[in-house]
């Protein structure tokens, strides 16, 4: 038989502690963990912002429009309000939007879009260019310009 080493082993409350600390610290990564997925799952579309743009414009809906653009975008085109969007945008109807291209840059997206409608019994067709932005998560619209004959493609 051996020799008893003089050496006690660790008490309970030791291995206690050593197992609530390791626990505590796999809670921490779990919790990280499903943040970040969160993060990658809610991040949004460009194209899905594009698109609730014109459904704004096609049913008058204030609060999507608003959540759609951003406080600058709705300051440029003088929609900065409900009743002042609602009278503006009230009478449009029939837009029809096709996009042409996409660029993807590090938190924003430039979409190219031809834009068609009819004015006075007229059909016309419009080349738009839409800058989208990644804000605090959401992306949301935050520029336009027409595209006119001689304008720079994006690249």
């Amino acid at each position: 038989m051996p020799a008893p080493s003089g050496r006690t082993g660790r008490p309970l409350w030791h291995w206690l502690l050593l197992g609530g600390a390791a626990a505590a610290g796999l809670l921490v990564v779990a919790v990280l963990a499903a943040i970040i997925a969160f993060q990658l799952l809610t991040r949004g579309d460009p194209q899905s912002t594009l698109e609730d743009f014109y459904t704004s414009l096609a049913t008058t809906d204030c609060e999507l429009f608003m959540d759609s653009t951003t406080e600058d975008f709705r300051d440029a085109t003088g929609l900065s309000s409900c009743p002042v969007f609602e009278e503006q945008v009230g009478g449009v109807r029939g837009i029809d939007y096709e996009v042409d291209d996409r660029i993807n840059r590090q938190g924003y997206a430039i979409f190219e879009v031809t834009e068609s409608y009819s004015d006075g019994g007229e059909s016309v067709e419009v080349q738009m260019r839409y800058y989208v932005r990644r804000i605090d998560g959401q992306w949301d619209l935050d520029g336009i310009e027409v595209v006119s004959e001689g304008t720079e493609p994006i690249t």
